[in-house]
């Protein structure tokens, strides 16, 4: 099973079900908050280009990698000298095209015959011959993602996704505290309510452990107390039917398999 963060708390899925899906309702629930972000740093399966256009539509920027790894010893898109608009102005080895054309949402850019047959690495590069010339054709989704390759190189890019891996001993913690991989539950409702349970119990061991840092205070759990009862009363009406919940949880437990939890990052 996965179980990741959400807005509303914490939200557990079967595991057949992709995590890629979870990124764009994610936005939406902050942004109804007033919490939308202006970036989200995420790692390459939340950074398929259509997550990455339907964030951008949202005004938000994902910052990811590109999933997968071209060779360097492979010519991509990204090596050839793109412009703007798209349009290929020049190949890896600096030949000019003698003529580029759009339609829809395709490329087409035309080199010199004569120029490709000398060319020693013809056999490597995109290019496919034809009657008039060798042709490049491509999408406006592979440049967008040469482009993003390219990106991805500079220090800019390196300097912004280093916080990335800051959730990843969030969620560590959160296993290590509470043995969320492992449940003595079964079925998806009892899960979820457990899994709830415990990253509540995770949030109050991180708050308190935040308002000692900040106050130096001993005796922290005072303090974090009255901070947390706003967080309580909110929580108050989603489990004012637990005892009900928990009795059709208890009767499907000899119908459900075990379930053994995958974090999702």
């Amino acid at each position: 099973m996965n179980v990741a963060s959400n807005p509303g708390g914490v939200q557990v899925e079967s595991a057949d079900n992709s995590d890629a899906n979870a990124l764009i309702p994610i936005i939406d629930a902050t942004q109804e908050k007033g919490l939308g972000p202006e970036e989200v740093l995420a790692d390459s399966l939340y950074g398929g280009d259509e997550n990455c256009e339907k964030a951008k539509e949202l005004g938000v920027e994902v910052i990811s990698p590109v999933m997968g790894r071209s060779s360097d010893k492979e010519i991509n898109l990204g090596n050839f000298d793109l412009s703007e608009d798209g349009t290929v102005k020049n190949c890896p080895e600096g030949k000019e095209s003698v003529k580029t054309g759009k339609k829809k949402n395709r490329y087409t850019a035309t080199f010199d015959i004569q120029c490709c047959k000398e060319c020693n690495k013809v056999s490597e590069c995109l290019v496919k011959p034809g009657k008039r010339g060798y042709y490049l054709r491509y999408k406006e989704k592979d440049v967008r993602v040469a482009k993003r390759r390219i990106y991805e190189q500079t220090p800019e890019f390196h300097d912004k996704y280093r916080y990335r891996a800051g959730v990843e001993a969030t969620m560590s913690y959160y296993d290590r505290k509470t043995g969320v991989k492992r449940l003595r539950v079964r079925g998806l409702q009892a899960v979820s309510f457990s899994a709830t349970l415990k990253a509540i119990g995770v949030n109050l061991f991180r708050a308190a452990a935040f308002k000692n840092n900040e106050t130096g205070c001993k005796d922290s759990l005072k303090q974090v107390v009255p901070a947390l009862i706003g967080c309580i009363y909110n929580l108050k009406e989603r489990f004012l039917s637990a005892a009900m919940k928990i009795r059709k949880i208890s009767g499907s437990f000899r119908t459900n398999y075990r379930f053994e939890m995958k974090l999702a990052a």
